[in-house]
């Protein structure tokens, strides 16, 4: 049976990009689209406990071709020390079993990336400033590191780099170095990529993709070529205009503890 393979990333990281790019190259491999799982799915959706989500999931991890699973989760929220019930067991099952890759992006663009994509309704440093509002927060007691955007993002970083069987892989290297970082992640997972490689596309026309993903995810087509979540420019730099002096230094500030 194929290797399934876990993509983990903070959000906004490029996550979707790697996912795409895998599923253009890598022959069979599949991202699962279905209308009882949450729209956008990701293996954190199984510590909200529904029996119909752990079924299709498990039921696809069983499938003779390399499944691709995303996360956002933290290593020790994934792999979980003292699992309570199978859907804990599963996503500790899952970290454990599959190939896993971490893509991670220049901070500052990952933030504004989620700024824009979460429109919280406040100036961007009072975003930074906000706590973390992740999903394993309604199940976990809030720790040191989800006290502000940039603290989360750094600890995020920091713990998947420490994981030992794991692709690191920079979204600028995707971005700038496309075919070199295919063939380096194709390598990893052990899967001969396409020749010629073939990279994804940022849609073009928002409103017909979104069309797309909900016929896909009803069954009706197949998933389109970009599986991004409102995509937006996915730009190297896209932060420059946003971090003053200021904000530069209240970055820089609240990473100094971390090794990133």
């Amino acid at each position: 049976m194929a290797a399934n393979i876990l993509i983990n990333s903070h959000r906004r990281s490029g996550t979707h990009f790697l996912i795409d790019s895998i599923r253009a190259n890598v022959q069979d491999a599949w991202f699962p689209n279905h209308f009882l799982l949450p729209a956008d799915f990701n293996i954190g959706s199984l510590f909200g406990k529904d029996e119909k989500v752990y079924k299709i999931f498990k039921k696809y991890l069983n499938e003779d071709r390399p499944v691709i699973i995303k996360s956002h989760l933290l290593p020790e929220e994934m792999n979980i020390e003292n699992p309570k019930d199978k859907f804990e067991q599963l996503i500790k099952d899952t970290f454990q079993q599959s190939k896993k890759i971490y893509i991670y992006r220049n901070g500052k663009d990952t933030l504004v990336s989620l700024y824009h994509f979460l429109k919280p309704g406040v100036d961007f440093h009072n975003f930074l400033e906000t706590k973390n509002d992740h999903i394993i927060r309604k199940i976990r007691t809030e720790q040191a590191y989800d006290e502000n955007r940039v603290r989360y993002w750094g600890y995020h970083v920091e713990e998947w780099k420490k994981v030992e069987d794991v692709c690191i892989l920079k979204f600028e290297d995707l971005k700038n170095n496309y075919t070199e970082a295919i063939k380096s992640v194709c390598d990893f997972i052990n899967e001969p990529p396409q020749d010629p490689v073939k990279k994804p596309q940022i849609p073009r026309f928002k409103l017909l993709h979104g069309i797309q993903k909900k016929m896909s995810n009803l069954g009706i087509t197949p998933l389109p070529a970009s599986s991004s979540v409102r995509p937006r420019k996915g730009k190297v730099g896209d932060s420059d205009s946003y971090f003053t002096k200021e904000l530069d230094t209240y970055f820089k500030k609240q990473l100094e503890h971390s090794a990133i």
